[in-house]
């Protein structure tokens, strides 16, 4: 059993770009789906559509929660935002089989999304500094000082467990974006940020991850798929998606916190990333409950160690996909 996955044991695929080949698409509208109950019967769940806007999918422990006409998903009770909404198509559930592909697939059968990826070295990246101070909060904590702060903490965790981590800065200097992603030939890259709001309200924890080829981010409304938004992070799709699963479900367990879910967007550090990367938001600095937990020693160690641990979770499954010994 893997570290921060409960998946099943299948054949693995034999990479990232591997298709679910034995489940038929459904073409409608310029897009392919794939019916829940196919995607059920493949993976050995039951399926149950009670009355509302639920549909469940369970394979004791594992279990997935579609939320109809909606791009949200729970995971084994993670949210996970998905590319396009679940639909009723031809009188039947459907997701899209880039979905399948991308993000289920992944999540419940990681060896063949992990096989080829490496474990030694990982990259943290502090976002922001110097003169780009990122996110303030109305009293004046700063993003770029916290999330260096957190940065070095996680450093020693992952140092202390025999990995080689090295940060994008050390200092509070500005360093492009471009220049982030493909420092120290990593075999992880995570970028730690604080996020904020015009709305004082919002709260909460989310990880994102590339958004697939063609498919709008999570913030932007959905939409079919367009051609010519191929970048090199979208190589590691399967593996964005088990990283960023990995690092949710620590945030959640130890920095505690709501659960905004894994998303998806196009920064440019993910975009360019030359390995399997996501990009932590570890709360908003625009509400001031949570800006105040960012004063706190404690609070920012207990981020650092879930940061630790999802990488960590992460890792021992690549192991796991290569048959390393832990």
């Amino acid at each position: 059993m893997l570290a921060c996955l409960l998946t099943l044991a299948m054949i693995p695929f034999g990479g990232d770009a591997s298709p679910v080949n034995t489940l038929t698409p459904i073409p409608a509208a310029g897009e392919r789906f794939i019916s829940l109950k196919d995607v059920a019967d493949y993976y050995g769940f039951s399926m149950r559509v009670p009355p509302g806007r639920d549909i469940y999918l369970q394979n004791k422990p594992l279990s997935l929660r579609f939320e109809v006409d909606s791009r949200q998903c729970w995971y084994n009770g993670t949210l996970v935002w998905l590319h396009a909404p679940v639909l009723k198509l031809r009188g039947r559930w459907v997701v899209t089989e880039a979905d399948v592909r991308k993000v289920i697939d992944p999540l419940l059968r990681t060896s063949g999304y992990l096989a080829l990826r490496g474990y030694h070295v990982v990259v943290l990246d502090p976002g922001h500094g110097g003169l780009d101070r990122g996110a303030r909060g109305r009293h004046g904590v700063e993003e770029k000082r916290v999330v260096l702060d957190i940065a070095k903490r996680a450093r020693v965790h992952l140092a202390n467990a025999g990995l080689k981590v090295y940060l994008t800065r050390e200092t509070d200097r500005f360093i492009e974006l471009g220049d982030r992603a493909d420092q120290f030939n990593g075999d992880v890259f995570v970028s730690i940020h604080l996020n904020s709001s015009t709305d004082p309200d919002p709260k909460g924890l989310e990880t994102y991850v590339l958004a697939s080829s063609g498919y709008p981010p999570t913030a932007a409304p959905p939409g079919p798929p367009k051609s010519g938004l191929i970048h090199p992070g979208n190589r590691f799709d399967g593996a964005n998606t088990i990283l960023g699963y990995c690092l949710q479900k620590a945030l959640l367990d130890k920095a505690k916190g709501e659960d905004r879910g894994i998303r998806r967007a196009r920064f440019e550090v993910l975009r360019e990333a030359q390995c399997p990367a996501a990009l932590v938001e570890c709360g908003f600095l625009s509400n001031s409950a949570e800006e105040q937990l960012m004063l706190s020693d404690k609070h920012r160690e207990d981020i650092a160690l879930a940061i630790a641990k999802g990488i960590l979770d992460y890792i021992a499954s690549v192991k796991n996909a290569r048959g390393v010994a832990p």
